[in-house]
C-alpha cells in the first residue's frame, strides 16, 4: 500500500482553499450525497492502477487530471477504441476506465446512459451519476447527465474551473457540455441547469449566457475537441487534439501516452436503434450505452 505523497497533500489542500469559497450549501449536500453513492475504490488516490484511454478529448483530458489527482499513481497504460484493446505493459495494477460504460465488473468513470429500463442490470463499479438518479434509455432519458466525464472528475474531486474564460469554454465545449443550454424548450434548458447547480458549476452559467451553440462548435473546430485519439504505426498513439494550445488554459499537464501499445484483444462493436436488432447476451458485453432514447451502441466479444 503507498502513502499519500507530500505532493499530493500540496495538491489537495490548493484546490480546497481554491473552491471552498466558491460551494454552496447545496453544493455541499450534493458531493456528500455523490460520495455515498461512488464507489470506494474512487478514494483510493493513494494507491497505483491503472488507467484506460479512451479515443476522445473527453477520457485524454480526464487521464490526464486523474494522473495530476493522483501524483502519477493513476496512470493511462491502456487505451481502448471500442473496438480494440490495448496494453503499454503487464503491471497486475487494477484498472479504471475513463469515460466507458463497462457492463463486466470494472472500475470505471462514466456518463453515459447504461440501463434500457430501470430495473436492468449495471456494473456496480461504474461511478455514473445516471444511475444514482435512476435514469434509464426507456423512462427518464431527457434528464440524463448532460455533461462530460471530465467535469464528474472535476466536481467529485472539488478540482476548480479554470480561472480564463476561454478556460471555461473548453471544459464546457469537451462531450458538447454546452448544448443543453440552448435547448430550445425552457424545461430542457432547466435541466441542464439544475445539474449544474448540483455539480458546484453555476458560474458557468454566466458564461453559457454570453455565447451560442455556434460559438462552442467554433471552440471545438479551433482547439480540436471533437478529434479522435488513434493508433498509429508501431503502435504510437497520435491525434489532431490540440493539446498544445488548450494546455495555457487548463491547471494540470495534458499530454498522450509516448510508450507504444501492443494489441491484447479485438472485440466487435455495433450500434442502431433499439429494437433493430437483438442485442447480444449479457455475457459477452463489453460496454454498452444508450446515446439516444431509441439508440444504443455497444461492444462485445463473440
Amino acid at each position: 500500500m503507498l502513502l499519500h505523497s507530500k505532493k499530493q497533500i500540496e495538491i489537495h489542500s490548493n484546490i480546497y482553499k481554491e473552491v471552498v469559497e466558491d460551494l454552496s450549501f447545496f453544493h455541499l449536500l450534493m458531493i456528500t450525497y455523490l460520495k455515498k453513492q461512488c464507489p470506494e475504490w474512487a478514494n483510493d488516490t493513494y494507491l497505483e492502477h491503472d488507467l484506460i484511454l479512451g479515443d476522445d478529448s473527453d477520457s485524454g483530458i480526464s487521464c490526464n487530471l486523474l494522473d495530476e489527482i493522483t501524483s502519477g499513481f493513476w496512470k493511462a497504460n491502456y487505451f481502448y477504441n471500442f473496438n480494440n484493446f490495448y496494453r503499454i505493459e503487464k503491471t497486475g495494477l487494477p484498472i479504471v476506465g475513463v469515460d466507458m460504460a463497462f457492463m463486466k465488473k470494472v472500475k470505471t468513470f462514466d456518463n453515459h446512459v447504461s440501463k434500457r429500463y430501470s430495473h436492468s442490470n449495471y456494473n456496480p463499479l461504474s461511478m455514473n451519476l445516471n444511475l444514482y438518479k435512476g435514469i434509464s434509455a426507456e423512462k427518464n432519458y431527457h434528464r440524463k447527465y448532460p455533461f462530460s466525464t471530465l467535469m464528474l472528475i472535476m466536481s467529485y474531486y472539488d478540482i476548480p474551473l479554470p480561472k480564463s474564460e476561454i478556460g471555461k469554454e473548453i471544459i464546457l465545449a469537451i462531450d458538447s457540455a454546452h448544448k443543453g443550454h440552448y435547448a430550445s424548450s425552457d424545461y430542457y434548458k432547466g435541466i441542464h441547469t439544475n445539474w449544474l447547480e448540483e455539480l458546484g458549476f453555476t458560474s458557468l452559467i454566466d458564461v453559457l449566457n454570453k455565447r451560442n451553440r455556434n460559438y462552442f462548435k467554433g471552440v471545438q473546430g479551433e482547439y480540436g475537441l471533437n478529434e479522435k485519439i488513434f493508433i498509429g504505426d508501431a503502435g504510437y498513439l497520435k491525434s489532431n487534439i490540440n493539446l498544445e494550445a488548450i494546455q495555457p488554459h487548463l491547471n494540470w499537464k495534458l499530454s498522450i501516452p509516448e510508450q507504444p501499445f501492443k494489441l491484447l484483444r479485438k472485440w466487435n462493436g455495433d450500434q442502431h436503434e433499439i429494437g433493430e436488432k437483438k442485442l447480444p447476451d449479457s455475457k459477452k458485453l463489453i460496454s454498452l450505452a444508450y446515446t439516444g432514447k431509441d439508440y444504443v451502441c455497444y461492444t462485445y466479444q463473440e
